[in-house]
């Protein structure tokens, strides 16, 4: 089996497997810090709600990442969890070679940004009015969820500007509309999915979830 390569810093996903050899719930975000001599990595331990998930020795995972603007996945299981000075790390074996993935499924992160949006019915349309301002309810690498109190539909699209740190524009079509007049001052939630987007802002918004994550650490572990 070819040795997986991954570069210092590499952002990952994990999907985990339960004892039934089903995926479990949530995907959780981590990154690639060292490889060892006997073939396995160390990735930083994950956290989940402000607090290290508990993963425990033996426990098999689908690890997702990009490389050179592809997605790729491997199977590993967990070997060891460990400290190196402060940080909580795993080791994990790869069970498998690297294979390539075409479609990518992201870590939804929990969070509320300020963000412009415009909706229209085509991409062709010139005329796609003007913007206005709402916030998100989640983020992930793939899309976002807004909140409005203008009414979407289903299979429009959606012009938008979302600032972190700097503006990331993009246009995204509507894939989900959920009615929430009832629980709060908005109306309704509207899952965006990306079709529009440069490589690098979509870094920038992956890079600031996990950057978000490791904050939260500071908080749930040292609590626990």
């Amino acid at each position: 089996m070819n040795p997986i390569k991954l570069t210092l810093g590499c952002k990952l996903e994990l999907e985990l497997y339960d004892n039934d050899g089903e995926h479990n719930v949530p995907l959780l975000v981590s990154q690639f810090e060292s490889d060892s001599p006997d073939g396995t990595l160390n990735i930083l331990a994950p956290i989940h709600e402000g607090r290290i998930y508990p993963i425990r020795r033996g426990t098999k995972m689908d690890i997702i990442y990009e490389k050179n603007g592809e997605l790729f996945k491997f199977s590993a299981e967990t070997v060891e969890r460990k400290i190196s000075g402060n940080i909580y790390l795993l080791a994990v074996k790869p069970l498998s070679e690297e294979e390539r993935l075409q479609r990518r499924t992201f870590f939804r992160f929990s969070t509320i940004l300020d963000v412009q949006y415009r909706m229209f019915r085509e991409l062709e349309e010139e005329d796609r009015g003007t913007f206005k301002k709402t916030i998100t309810r989640d983020i992930s690498g793939g899309g976002l969820c807004l909140l409005t109190n203008e009414k979407p539909h289903y299979g429009w699209y959606i012009e938008g500007v979302l600032n972190i740190q700097r503006d990331i524009p993009f246009i995204g079509r509507i894939v989900r509309v959920i009615n929430v007049h009832d629980k709060g001052k908005f109306n309704y939630e509207v899952g965006v999915e990306f079709v529009e987007i440069k490589n690098p802002d979509r870094e920038k918004i992956i890079g600031f979830i996990f950057d978000s994550q490791r904050k939260l650490l500071k908080k749930g572990w040292l609590t626990k």
